[in-house]
């Protein structure tokens, strides 16, 4: 195996590990699969937290809800906190050994839990123990047992899987249910820029915006007309940024209401009051159904404009093309391109070989010749005149299908508009039937329903001023464009300051360039994320049907089955599951870090069949990657462990009697 793995995982009084217990997780190239099975309760959840709080000081997974609230206690062991007075404290650790080849890295994290002083039996646990973490401590072998400790831990973790994309590597399975709801766009958007590793794109930017300012900052000293355009650029660019970092504080707390909007659905779409909870599915499915009715909108419109762009002409002048028809039939019947000269009578007098006038036109070539050239041009105009007369009718007969095709453009437009408004109707209806005591006999929604109303009206505003802001920050980089070029004039008058404004214009050539690499890579990271998510999404989903996954520009995941689009929101839990996981799949493969990856509860919400096709599939993504799977004893059925087994190098099972969960092999 090529990728960092796990080799080892020691536990000392964490939660309900009591003591000191070791997890050897250590895998081959061919047997790269460990499995940790559990029942709910017994501590699966909390061998994820232990490998995130050693790493980064946090754990993944908290829930206070969870069977005998194990994840929301102190941290160290309550059999071992039964042994404390007020005022002491117990210490704990977590270590983890892992690497690939040598050196091999030990990380060590401490943390303790102190009864407190003041604290009595039968107070709530929060009030009698508060608990603390220690610093991230390092050891490193370089052969044998020559152990040696490492001043530079958090630099050394950066390297192998940094806490930025941690989450990429070691999450919750059932957590991934939830990652496609509303808002979603934005952890795409950060997870794709996430792996993107362009951070230090971004400090060279940064750091070129920086080294230029300082430079231009030296024409303040020049006095005179320099220096005030100097520092009326100065000013032009502070006012820049003052708008800008009010956009983003704004888009912040936008983030943040939306964030509290999510809990609030959360708890509507959980409520046992069946009314509530049907009225809250049917928001959301409308919600996304109107999403998708707004980028349709946009395509009608285009739609429009191009048919009107192809038929404007034609039905603008139908009626001159008709006139002009009209009198070409009647010329044609009539033959009178010249007055009096008819094909037929110009012939007949060639025929004839004598002139109107008398004259033989055997006898006289010129008048001969004189006839012919009549007749070729009352031949030529009349054939100009027909086919004239045939393509305006069929430009006429073309304008026709045109027209047509642009009332249906425009009666699709309208459609899709009363559906927009019909959608956003009813949704104004929900809203309200949930307020309305009348209507739903239920305190705790008619709560939620007014506190997510008035946050979604904060949202409104803000989204408005952002929208101001973003014209304002417009008309202001145009200010200082103006004010820089006024600047750049004044200095390049002056040959001795040819220097700075040279040096300042190459900063900008550079800042440009690496703008347009950034974009590059970019678009790159997401037409792969794309690609992949594609490929196993279509590999793992159980439905035998092909599946085209898109990515859009905007971050949107947009999935097209046989039928057509497949709302998100109409998907069950489980093919979400499968969409969140294939989406995390690609974003580890093209991470380009080679980290372990540690998954709780991979298969929780998949029924029976599924679960094989994707125990089938998803080892096969990760055939390069230590995988360590912590499943429920349910997950972990005969026919899952028959489909990994050639795979699995160590089967664990956790054992929790009277508050203490012990590792034992299965």
């Amino acid at each position: 195996m090529n990728n960092v793995q796990i080799f080892e995982l020691e536990i000392e009084d964490y939660r309900q590990y009591e003591g000191n217990q070791t997890i050897p997780l250590e895998t081959t190239s061919e047997k790269h699969i460990n499995v940790i099975e559990g029942q709910n309760g017994s501590g699966k959840s909390n061998i994820l937290n232990a490998i995130t709080l050693c790493f980064y000081g946090e754990e993944t997974h908290t829930d206070s809800n969870d069977d005998e609230g194990l994840e929301s206690d102190p941290l160290v062991n309550k059999k071992r906190l039964k042994e404390l007075e007020p005022g002491e404290s117990i210490q704990g650790y977590i270590e983890i050994k892992l690497g690939k080849g040598e050196p091999e890295y030990a990380f060590r994290r401490t943390f303790s839990t102190a009864r407190q002083e003041d604290a009595a039996e039968g107070d709530r646990e929060e009030r009698q123990f508060n608990s603390s973490i220690g610093d991230l401590r390092l050891r490193q072998r370089f052969g044998g047992n020559d152990w040696r400790p490492n001043p530079n831990p958090e630099n050394i973790l950066r390297e192998i899987l940094p806490t930025h994309v941690h989450e990429y590597f070691l999450f919750d399975g059932e957590q991934l249910d939830e990652f496609f709801q509303t808002g979603y766009t934005d952890h795409v958007r950060a997870a794709v820029l996430d792996v993107s590793h362009i951070e230090l794109l971004n400090s060279a930017v940064s750091h070129l915006g920086k080294v230029q300012r300082d430079f231009e900052s030296e024409s303040s000293e020049l006095g005179g007309d320099i220096q005030e355009l100097q520092e009326r650029k100065e000013e032009a660019s502070q006012e820049l940024e003052r708008l800008k970092q009010k956009r983003d504080d704004l888009e912040d707390e936008i983030s943040t209401a939306e964030g509290k909007i999510d809990d609030i659905y959360d708890e509507l779409a959980g409520s046992a009051d069946d009314d509530v909870r049907e009225m809250q599915q049917r928001r959301v499915y409308l919600e996304e159904r109107l999403d998708e009715q707004e980028e349709e909108l946009v395509d009608a419109k285009e739609a429009v404009g191009a048919s009107l762009a192809r038929a404007g002409g034609i039905a603008y002048n139908a009626d001159a093309l008709r006139y002009a028809v009209s009198e070409l039939e009647e010329y044609e019947s009539s033959q009178n391109g010249v007055p009096g000269l008819t094909e037929e009578l110009l012939r007949g007098i060639l025929s004839r070989n004598t002139c109107v006038c008398g004259a033989d036109l055997a006898e006289c070539d010129s008048s001969r010749e004189h006839i012919e050239d009549l007749l070729e041009e009352q031949t030529s105009e009349s054939q100009d005149a027909i086919e004239g007369r045939l393509r305006m009718e069929r430009a006429l007969r073309d304008g026709e299908s045109l027209i047509e095709d642009l009332l249906a453009d425009l009666s699709e437009l309208e459609d899709t508009r009363t559906a927009i408004d019909e959608n956003e109707t009813e949704l104004t209806n929900i809203s309200a039937q949930l307020e309305d005591e009348d209507i739903i006999d239920n305190e705790r929604a008619q709560e939620l329903e007014q506190r997510r109303r008035d946050i979604q009206g904060r949202i409104s505003k803000m989204e408005r001023e952002v929208g101001e802001l973003n014209g304002k920050i417009e008309q202001q980089e145009d200010v200082v464009d103006e004010r820089r070029e006024e600047w750049k004039q004044a200095m390049r008058e002056q040959d001795e300051h040819d220097l700075l404004v040279r040096q300042s214009e190459f900063i900008d050539s550079a800042t440009d360039k690496l703008s347009e690499i950034k974009g590059e890579i970019l678009e790159q990271v997401r037409t792969e994320t794309e690609q992949r998510l594609e490929r196993y999404y279509n590999d793992l989903i159980w439905k035998d049907e092909d599946y085209e996954v898109v990515l859009t520009e905007e971050y949107e995941v947009r999935l097209y089955g046989p039928d057509g689009r497949k709302n998100l929101g109409s998907l069950s839990a489980g093919e979400r599951q499968v969409l969140a996981l294939s989406f995390m799949a690609a974003l580890s493969k093209i991470s380009g870090f080679s980290a372990p990856v540690v998954i709780d509860t991979p298969l929780g919400r998949i029924s029976s069949e599924p679960k094989q096709l994707i125990a089938q599939n998803v080892p096969d993504y990760l055939n390069d990657t230590q995988v360590t799977f912590l499943m429920t004893d349910v997950e972990y059925s005969e026919d899952v462990r028959a489909y990994i087994s050639n795979e699995v190098a160590n089967e664990y099972h956790l054992e929790f009697q009277n508050g203490v969960t012990q590792v034992t092999d299965r």
